[in-house]
C-alpha cells in the first residue's frame, strides 16, 4: 500500500476517533440537561441521567477498546456467533415473558438487574456478518440463489424480529444499512432495484397497518391534518418551538423551556431540539459537522482499505450511524415523520450508546486486519518516528549513499563538508 494511502487511513482513524468522542461528550451534557426537570418532578436525582449515561459510555469504551484489538472479527465463526446471539436475544424479547414494552414497542429484554435493547446490537452483528458473507460470495452475487442464501434470509430474519416488536424505526435503519451493504458488495443494480421496491412495499404495509404511523405521516406532510390530529402534531410543534427559540447561540445550557413537560422524550428521540434551544444554531451545526466528519472518516476507510470484507462491514456501520442520524434529525426538523430512533452517541439510552461505541471499536479492529495498516496506526514515540523516518529515507529509491561509510563516519561533519566542496570543484579548507 502506498504511503499516501496509509497516511489517509491514519487521518481517517483520527477523524473517526475525535468526532465520535466529541459527540459522546455532547451527549453526556445534553442528556443530563434534558432530563433534569422530569427527574425533579419525580423526586429523583437531577443528575442521575448524566451519571448513567457516563457509566454506559465507560462500558462502551471498554468493550470497544477490546474489539479494536481483537483479531479475526470477520472470521466466519465470530461473525455467525455474533449475529445469532443478537437474534436469539431479540427472539427472547418478542416470544417470551422476558420482553418488556414501552411507548407501544416491545423491544426491551428484562434481565432482572437491568434491561437491554437487543435490536440495537443486531445492527453491528449484521454489519460483521454481512461483511463476512458478502465478501465470501463476491463472485456469485449475480445469482438470486446465492444472494438469497444466506444474505437476504439473515436480513429478513433480523428485520422481522424487530418488526415483531413493533419497532418500525429500528427496522428501517436495519433495512438501510443492509441495502448499503449490498451496494458495496457489488450486487447488480437490476437486483437492487427489485430489493428497493420490495422494501418500499413492506414499509408501506407497516405504515398503513398501524393507525398511529399513518397519522404521523399525514401530519408531517399535510399541516391541515393537524386540525383533526392535534395529539400527533403536539410533539413536532414543540420541537419546532424549541429550535426556533434557540436563535444563533441558544438560551444557555440547562435553560430549555421545552423540557418542562412540553416536549416528551426530550432526552432521547428529540434531544436535537433541546440542543437547538440551549446551544442555538451554532450547537446544531456543530453536531451536524461532527456527524459529517465521522461519515467522511468511515468513507475513507471504505475507499482505501485493501480488504473487501472490511470495506463492506465498515460501510455498513457507516450507513447505520449516518442513516440513523439523518432520520432522527430529519424527524425533529419536520422533513420526515416522527420515527422513534435515537440520535447516535447523543441520545439517552445505554444499549444505543454502547452499541455505537462498540461499532467504532469494531471499525478500528477491522482496520488493523491488514498488517501494513496496523503498523501505520501503531502509536509511536517521537524517537521511534524519527528512526522510522530515517530508515524510510535510506531505503527510498534514488537515495544518496556514501561511497565509504567508514570514512564518512570517522571524518565527522567537517570532513563531509570538505569532501563535498572538493567534489563540487570549489575547494575546501586545507
Amino acid at each position: 500500500m502506498s504511503p499516501e494511502k496509509l497516511h489517509s487511513l491514519r487521518v481517517a482513524h483520527l477523524t473517526i476517533l475525535v468526532s465520535a468522542a466529541l459527540l459522546t461528550v455532547i451527549g453526556l451534557f445534553m442528556t443530563m440537561s434534558a432530563h433534569t426537570i422530569s427527574a425533579l418532578t419525580q423526586g429523583e436525582n437531577p443528575y442521575q441521567a448524566g451519571i448513567d449515561q457516563a457509566i454506559f459510555a465507560a462500558i462502551g469504551v471498554v468493550i470497544g477498546a477490546g474489539a479494536a484489538h481483537t483479531h479475526r472479527l470477520l472470521g466466519r465463526a465470530v461473525a455467525w456467533s455474533t449475529l445469532l446471539a443478537t437474534l436469539v436475544l431479540q427472539g427472547l424479547v418478542v416470544f417470551t415473558g422476558l420482553g418488556r414494552g414501552e411507548f407501544g414497542n416491545r423491544n426491551w429484554l428484562d434481565l432482572g438487574f437491568t434491561t437491554i435493547q437487543p435490536s440495537e446490537f443486531i445492527k453491528f452483528g449484521l454489519a460483521l456478518w454481512l461483511g463476512s458473507v458478502l465478501a465470501y460470495k463476491k463472485d456469485v452475487l449475480t445469482k438470486w440463489s446465492e444472494l438469497v442464501v444466506p444474505g437476504l434470509i439473515g436480513i429478513a430474519v433480523g428485520m422481522g424480529l424487530v418488526l415483531k416488536g413493533d419497532d418500525a424505526g429500528t427496522a428501517l435503519v436495519i433495512g438501510l444499512m443492509a441495502f448499503g451493504a449490498l451496494v458495496l458488495a457489488g450486487v447488480p443494480w437490476s437486483k437492487l432495484a427489485v430489493l428497493a421496491g420490495s422494501l418500499a412495499v413492506v414499509g408501506a404495509a407497516v405504515v398503513i397497518g398501524a393507525s398511529h404511523r399513518l397519522s404521523r405521516l399525514l401530519v408531517a406532510y399535510n399541516p391541515e391534518a393537524c386540525e383533526e390530529l392535534a395529539d400527533q402534531c403536539w410533539q413536532i410543534r414543540q420541537a419546532e418551538y424549541s429550535l426556533a427559540s434557540g436563535g444563533w447561540f441558544g438560551a444557555g445550557l440547562g435553560a430549555s423551556r421545552g423540557k418542562w413537560a412540553y416536549l416528551s422524550q426530550a432526552e432521547s428521540d428529540f434531544i436535537f431540539a433541546i440542543i437547538g434551544e440551549e446551544l442555538g444554531l451554532v450547537g446544531t451545526l456543530t453536531v451536524l459537522v461532527l456527524f459529517g466528519l465521522l461519515g467522511f472518516g468511515l468513507f475513507q476507510v471504505v475507499r482505501l482499505h485493501p480488504d473487501r470484507s472490511v470495506q463492506i462491514a465498515v460501510g455498513t456501520i457507516g450507513c447505520w450511524i449516518e442513516g440513523q442520524a439523518l432520520i432522527n434529525i430529519g424527524m425533529v426538523i419536520k422533513l420526515l415523520p416522527v420515527i422513534g430512533v435515537p440520535l447516535p452517541f447523543v441520545s439517552a439510552g445505554g444499549s444505543a450508546l454502547i452499541s455505537c461505541l462498540v461499532a467504532i471499536g469494531v471499525v478500528f479492529g477491522l482496520m488493523r486486519t491488514d498488517p501494513e495498516v496496523k503498523n501505520a496506526l501503531r502509536v509511536r514515540s517521537r524517537r521511534s518516528r524519527r528512526v522510522a523516518a530515517v530508515a524510510d529515507a535510506v531505503s527510498a529509491p534514488g537515495a544518496a549513499r556514501a561511497d565509504s561509510p567508514a570514512r564518512t563516519t570517522r571524518g565527522g561533519r567537517g570532513a563531509r563538508t570538505a569532501r563535498s566542496s572538493r567534489a563540487a570543484g570549489t575547494g575546501g579548507t586545507p
